[in-house]
């Protein structure tokens, strides 16, 4: 197997291990009760967001392993993996950002995920429920933060 195969295998195992945190999240909420208390939810949203880290602190040490390759055969390779790093750079400086003014908001704990070609965004509220005004202010806070298109944002309470 050729280095360019390879680098292209390892670029693709990432992109399918992101897509594996954002289904595990959008899975985990499903199948929430809505008997568990603040308790279980808060180990959800602490959970949640450690998985996410691990994923990307993994995705990010894979793309380093790329750029730190040497020759002029990888520099397409790097020139992928640094694109690919900025992206994953964006997202995490996004949902950073949207959890923060969503707390500021008022909602207790809010978990944002965003992929990284920055075009689908979900929210997971603490919350029973949320109401017209909530899902309106959640909303507003997307659109103003972000180019997103209102029906790649979802948002759930949890």
């Amino acid at each position: 197997m050729s280095k360019g195969k390879k680098i292209a295998l390892i670029v693709s195992m990432v992109a399918v291990l992101v897509v594996a945190a954002v289904l595990n999240v959008v899975l985990l909420t499903d199948n929430k009760s809505e008997a568990q208390g603040s308790t279980v939810q808060t180990g959800f949203f602490s959970t949640s967001r450690l998985n996410r880290q691990t994923t990307r602190d993994y995705e990010i040490a894979e793309l380093n392993e790329i750029l730190n390759m040497e020759g002029d055969e990888y520099a397409e390779a790097r020139q992928n993996a640094l694109a690919q790093k900025q992206k994953i750079v964006n997202a995490m400086d996004t949902e950073m950002l949207l959890e923060t003014l969503l707390k500021a908001q008022g909602f207790e704990d809010v978990l944002v995920t965003v992929n990284t070609n920055m075009d689908n965004v979900s929210v997971i509220v603490d919350k029973d429920e949320l109401t017209l005004d909530d899902t309106i202010r959640i909303y507003n806070i997307i659109a103003t933060e972000t180019a997103i298109e209102p029906e790649y944002v979802g948002i759930l309470s949890v």
